[in-house]
């Protein structure tokens, strides 16, 4: 199986990052930190700016560590991954993936009694404490980072295209750089709009914000989907030939 096809392509990188640009840790809470802080605009969006600066910097980090251990990796395992045994694995792990963005759907949740607006509500108490304080801000940056880092499936799958098509770490770096940039245009698009407008944007940006709250619960119900779709769609054609034969 070729993961280099045009599934995978620039496009399907901006548009994981845009997903991934729908986190907690990258617009629910710069969006808390931008309607629940005082003392003017131009300091809350600094405040904002400070945590958007760290946790961007932490993942760009985060991803070119794991990337130069996925590119030896995936060099070590091209010759798996391109046969009939591997293009199968990869069809099942799609599968499991598809599978579950149906169980981690807002709606399934709370069928099963759960309540999947919770973890959102959490993060804005953290906010609102950190609220003011740079030292406190910096750790809550470090804080959603670590946390979310598991759940950043898009993220991984970055990696993962990147380590696939072998592009080497420092172009992988340079890649990775856009793409942690493209994950926080959102917020910093908001912190525009509120250093532009002042308190005349606190209406708009509280309706962002509950809008925010409730699709973050959905947003890893649609990146495993979409991550398993396309899994799926690159192993079908090369399954069915096999079959074929």
């Amino acid at each position: 199986m070729d993961l280099t096809s045009e599934t995978l392509t620039p496009p399907a990188l901006i548009g994981l990052a845009l997903l991934d640009g729908t986190s907690i840790g990258t617009l629910v809470v710069p969006l808390i930190l931008l309607v629940s802080g005082t003392g003017g605009a131009r300091r809350v969006v600094r405040g904002t700016l400070l945590y958007l600066g760290v946790i961007g910097v932490f993942y760009l980090v985060l991803g070119v560590a794991l990337l130069a251990g996925l590119l030896p990796l995936a060099h070590a395992l091209r010759g798996l991954l391109t046969g009939t045994v591997g293009t199968v694995l990869i069809a099942v792990v799609g599968a499991a993936l598809l599978w579950a963005s149906f169980r981690t759907d807002p709606k399934a949740v709370r069928r099963r009694g759960g309540d999947p607006e919770a973890s959102a509500r959490r993060w804005t108490q953290r906010a609102g404490r950190a609220l003011g304080s740079p030292r406190a801000l910096v750790g809550l940056a470090l804080l959603a980072g670590t946390i979310e880092a598991a759940s950043m499936l898009p993220y991984l799958a970055a990696m993962g295209i990147l380590a696939e098509q072998e592009v080497g770490l420092g172009v992988g770096a340079l890649v990775l750089t856009g793409y942690c940039l493209l994950m926080i245009a959102p917020a910093l698009v908001l912190c525009g709009i509120r250093l532009l407008l002042g308190s005349r944007a606190d209406r708009t940006l509280d309706r962002v914000h509950t809008w925010a709250v409730g699709s973050s619960a959905s947003a890893l119900s649609w990146a495993l989907g979409i991550i398993g779709v396309i899994l799926l769609l690159q192993t079908v054609g090369p399954i069915i030939g096999a079959l074929a034969r």
